[in-house]
């Protein structure tokens, strides 16, 4: 009995630890609102991939992890806040780029800003 739930825990320590090596290794890219309005899509391309992150209230952000296995390439994000579509592209991305976190900030004047 004493064998059988140290099993268990052992199992349950590996499932908990994997889901968190999980987050922690694959690459991720954040959109924060800091603009006046809603953004109602905003949508960012990746060479291998296409991350939607659906609409974003003011003052908040969403945050999206993407595969390892991708081209080299850039950024490209559009944004529709207002009925206004704002397109463009910034960063670089490669192949297997573990724990990268990218982020992408709309300020009040609806200019963006890209950092790593």
């Amino acid at each position: 009995m004493n064998l059988l739930i140290k099993t268990i825990a052992t199992l349950l320590f590996l499932v908990v630890a994997s889901y968190y090596l999980y987050f922690f290794i694959n690459p991720s890219v954040t959109v924060i609102n800091e603009s006046e309005s809603v953004i109602t899509e905003a949508i960012v391309s990746l060479p291998k991939s296409r991350l939607n992150f659906g609409s974003i209230e003011v003052k908040q952000k969403n945050t999206l992890y993407y595969s390892l296995s991708q081209n080299d390439g850039s950024y490209r994000y559009t944004f529709n806040i207002n009925d206004k579509i704002i397109t463009g592209a910034c960063g670089y991305l490669t192949n297997n780029e573990f724990n990268k976190r990218f982020v992408i900030t709309v300020s009040k004047k609806n200019l963006i800003d890209c950092r790593q």
